[in-house]
Formats: C-alpha cells, structure tokens, sequence
C-alpha cells in the first residue's frame, strides 16, 4: 500500500507540473501576440511572470530582451540575453544582439568577442559581419575594419552596405580616393538609396567639394523628400543669395509632414539656418528655441553626467601623485581640446598645414590607450598611443581634436611623453549661441539644447582649466580664438614657437587644406581666416539674455579666460 501512495503522489507532480507548463505555454504565446501588436508593456508583464513562475525558456528571455531593447532599457537588455546564452550557447542571436547593444552604448571592448562569437555561429549573417566592422572602427582598428569589409564583400557582393562601411573607413584614414571608389561602388549597387547618397554627400563636404554634395541631395530628396538630415545638411552649404530655390524648398517644408521628434528638429534647424544667413535673426531665435526643446525631449540634457564624471578623474588623478610630474621628450602628439565650437577645428586644419602633421580629427584613441593601458597604471600608455594613431597615418606628427580629452589632461601631460595640450576658447556668449545652433549628432553634447545647462558647462570648464593650469603651467596652450581670427600672423606664430615648429605661409591659408574635415565646423574651416562670428551672440541678445543673467548670478566675468591668453 505504500508504494501505491507514492505512486499516485508522483501522478498528481506530474499532473501539476504538466498543467503549469501549459499554462506557461499559454502565457507565453499571449505575450507573443501581445508583443507583434505592439502592446509592449502588457508583454513585458508577462514575460516578466514567465520568469517568476521558473519558465525559463529560450525565448523568453529573447523576446523580452527584444522589447527592452526597443524601450531603451539596455541593462535589462543585456541581463536577460546573458540567460538566453547560457540557455543555449549555439544560437548566435543573443549573441548578435549583445555586440549590437554593447557597441551602441560604447562599450566597444565588451561588444567585440559577442559580435564576433555571433559570425563564427553563422557565417551567413552578413548583420554580424556589418556589426562586428562597426565595432572594430569604434576600436579605431581601420586595418582590421578593412580585411572583415573586403571579405564580407565578396560573400554578399549585392549588399552595397560594404562597399559603404569601406568607404567611411578610407575616409577616416584619409585616403580619399579609395573612399570615393567605394561610396561610388555602393550607389551603383543601390542608386536610390537614400542612405547611401547622403553618405556620400556628408562626405564630400568634408573634403570641400560642396557643389557636387549639394547635387546629391537633390538626389536624396528626389527619392525621398522626408529625409530631414538632408535638408539640415543641405541648410548648412547652400548660399541664401545664390542658392535662392533651395532656400525656399527648405522654407516651404512643412514640418507637420513629419512624425518623429528627430525629424522634426532637423527641420526646425534647416529653417533657423536659412533665417540666420537671411539675417532674420529674431525668426532664426524662434525657430531655434523649438527645435532645441524638441531635441531635449529626444536627447535629454547630460551636464550633471559629464560634470560629475570629469570632477572624478580630477579628483583621483589629483590624489595619485605619479600624475604630478609631467613628461615632455619631443613633440609628436598635438591634443587640442575645449568647447564645441570654440576654433578648435580651425586650429586644426592651420597645424594640418605642416607636411609632417596629419590631422586625426575627433579621435577616440586616446580613451583606447587609456583602457588598454590602465592595468600597468598606463606605463604602456605611450607605445599604444603610437601603436593606435600609426593606423590612420605614419606622420611624424598628429593632431586629435577630441574635445572631452581635456578631462584626461593628467594623463596626456604626466604618462605620455611626446604630447603638448592647445586649449581653445573664445567669448563665452558667442561660444554659446554657436553650440545651441550646431544640432550635435553624437552623443556627449545633449547640454548643449539648453542654454542655462550650457552655460553651466563653460562655468565648469573655466574651473578645471584653472585648476589644470596651475598644475600644468608650462604644457597647455590657452588659445584665444578671438585673438587669433583678429590677428591671425601673430598668434599662429605664437601657437608653432611655443610647438617648436617652423613658420611659412601656408598656415594663413588652411582653408586650402586636402585634409578632410568631418565635424560641425567643416562647412566653415573651408573659409578663409575671418573675424565675421565674432559678437555674433548680440544678434540674438534677447535669446542670449538667459545665459548672460546665469553669468552675471554667478560672478563669471565674459572676459575671464582672457588672462590666460
């Protein structure tokens, strides 16, 4: 009799637990449903109770991770495709999507063995292959990035996104022809590619050849007349006298046609644009104040982010004293940082004109080094630095404007040993107005939407710069950019003694320069050296008067940079 009980006992296990399977399976094909329609968060509960009740199926953890991804909630994300790939290591999707998020996010390193776990799952993924170039890119491994494009190329030779990602890559390398043969090879294979012929449109801006950009977006809005980066792209080059057929298309467009928040502020922009080279000034401000509100909303503000993070790295750099020795051997690594905005592209592109100095641009390899190097407490720093920028150029000298590298000044000053630091900084008013109507892409300058958070920020900066100065006296360069568009001779002389580099000519003509210029001044650092942004903010003085009275509340004198120039 008491084997009959243990019997009937597992019976009724057996029973309970095959009733909560299919109730389970029920549940998890109501949250599929629910999750195809787009009801999302009702989905989301479900999948959530899924993995309460110890459902832990594949697919739950990967649908899940699916709507995470698509609310943005990126560390759930992560979490819940960490479960599906321990579930089943064979199945290349979660690790597809790992090397997807991690990469978007920055977390380049992370990202990497994912993206290339997911290829060697399934080769035939030509996603993985496109995912894992992008990675080795933000790896600033060009080289690398070239042999993975070649080779996914001839395996899906109808995917014109290859011949697209080798020409991003040869144009970060400078080798311009090159990157022009594989734009071109990309539009033969996908001539109404909206993408693809902005691509190449963006590009040629950035190599100074603005007529043929323009007739390429023509191109793109014949195609496609929704595609708003078009018509900011376009708003940037076109002359309002010369152009005037373009500047009413741009006018005329009407911003009700668009549904996305993005959309709708690239117009916004595109019209403040054509307004400011109108001279309407007032209209320009108005069209200003609502597409940065609707960039806020797109792209919330991150100044108490980046504030605190750079009072950190000062801080603990502060505390350790192997960073208050600085090191100088020869020059060889340019760093010039500061505000967006702030001439640091037109400085560039004047040092660009010495033969032996090649012009890096907004370059991450820097934050590269400093993560590979951080386990030696960076004594490897200055080789791999090396090691990082001899991938774009065999130069005797670099520059690199990547403008958040200010934040590492211990570290370029103290552990790389061939670098001098150029601080760019012009009237905070102008500087101001100048970044609130760039309609930064990339992320790191979501403050600059708001003209208090701003403001703020260049408060923020005159203090670190004080206080690195002071530390670093004789290894930063203060550059006054209004000086140097005042007097242009002077100062560039000026900026090569204190580099040690010989004077010509050619520095007064950098607007000449065959170097590539990709970032929100490239329109104007094709211009010869003038003076006209200069006091431009009293244009817009009733638009500026927020961060004037921020200022004024907060003892900052507009001039207060000035004494170290």
């Amino acid at each position: 009799m008491k084997g009959f009980k243990e019997s009937e006992v597992n019976k009724t296990d057996r029973r309970k637990k095959q009733q909560s399977k299919n109730v389970n399976k029920a549940l998890l094909q109501n949250a599929l449903t629910l999750q195809k329609k787009g009801e999302l968060e009702e989905a989301s509960k479900i999948y959530h109770q899924l993995i309460k009740n110890k459902f832990l199926e594949e697919n739950v953890f990967l649908n899940y991770a699916t709507i995470c991804q698509q609310q943005n909630k990126l560390k759930d994300a992560i979490l819940l495709l960490k479960n599906a790939i321990k579930i089943n290591p064979k199945n290349f999707i979660p690790f597809f999507k790992m090397g997807f998020i991690l990469n978007n996010s920055g977390r380049f390193y992370e990202a990497y063995p994912f993206a290339k776990k997911a290829i060697d799952l399934n080769p035939s993924l030509w996603e993985g292959h496109h995912n894992l170039i992008k990675i080795l890119i933000s790896l600033n491994k060009p080289n690398d990035a070239v042999i993975i494009a070649e080779k996914a190329r001839n395996m899906f030779s109808n995917n014109h996104l290859f011949d697209g990602l080798l020409g991003d890559i040869y144009k970060d390398i400078g080798n311009f022809e090159e990157a022009k043969k594989n734009y071109n090879k990309a539009i033969d294979k996908a001539p109404s590619d909206d993408e693809t012929l902005y691509s190449y449109a963006d590009f040629l801006v950035g190599i100074g050849r603005k007529k043929e950009s323009i007739d390429y977006l023509k191109k793109v809005l014949n195609i496609n007349p929704k595609h708003s980066i078009s018509y900011y792209l376009l708003s940037t080059i076109v002359s309002a006298e010369k152009d005037k057929n373009l500047a009413e298309l741009i006018l005329n467009t009407k911003i009700n046609n668009f549904k996305t928040i993005y959309d709708k502020y690239n117009i916004l922009f595109s019209k403040a644009n054509i307004f400011h080279k109108r001279r309407d000034f007032d209209k320009s401000s108005e069209l200003l104040k609502q597409a940065n509100n609707f960039k806020l909303l797109d792209k919330p503000s991150n100044v108490e982010r980046i504030i605190k993070y750079s009072e950190v790295i000062k801080e603990k750099t502060n505390l350790d004293k192997s960073f208050d020795l600085p090191k100088f051997n020869f020059l060889r690594d340019i760093f010039i940082v500061g505000l967006p905005r702030s001439g640091s592209t037109l400085v560039e592109s004047i040092l660009g004109m010495n033969e032996d100095v090649y012009n890096l641009g907004e370059n991450s390899i820097l934050i590269n080094a400093l993560k590979e190097s951080e386990e030696s407490n960076y004594s490897n720093i200055d080789q791999l630095y090396l090691k990082f920028s001899q991938n774009f150029s065999k130069k005797k000298i670099t520059t690199n404007k990547m403008l958040g590298n200010f934040m590492h000044i211990p570290h370029i000053v103290s552990k790389l040993e061939h670098s001098k630091v150029i601080y760019t900084f012009r009237n905070p008013l102008d500087n101001i107005l100048s970044m609130y109507r760039a309609k930064f892409t990339g992320a790191g300058n979501e403050y600059s939407s708001s003209l208090i958070d701003t403001a703020k920020y260049y408060v923020h900066h005159f203090k670190m710069m004080s206080f690195y100065r002071e530390k670093y006296k004789n290894h930063i360069y203060f550059l006054n950019y209004d000086k140097l568009v005042n007097e242009p001779e002077t100062q560039i002389k000026k900026i090569l003694d204190w580099l040690g580099i010989s004077w010509n000519n050619n520095y007064l003509n950098h607007h000449k320069s065959k170097q590539g210029f990709f970032t929100a001044s490239n329109v104007e650092v094709r211009s010869p050296i003038n003076n006209n942004s200069v006091g431009g903010w009293e244009n817009y003085s009733k638009l500026m008067r927020e961060p004037l009275e921020f200022f004024q509340l907060n003892n900052f004198e507009l001039n207060s940079f000035e004494k170290y120039s």
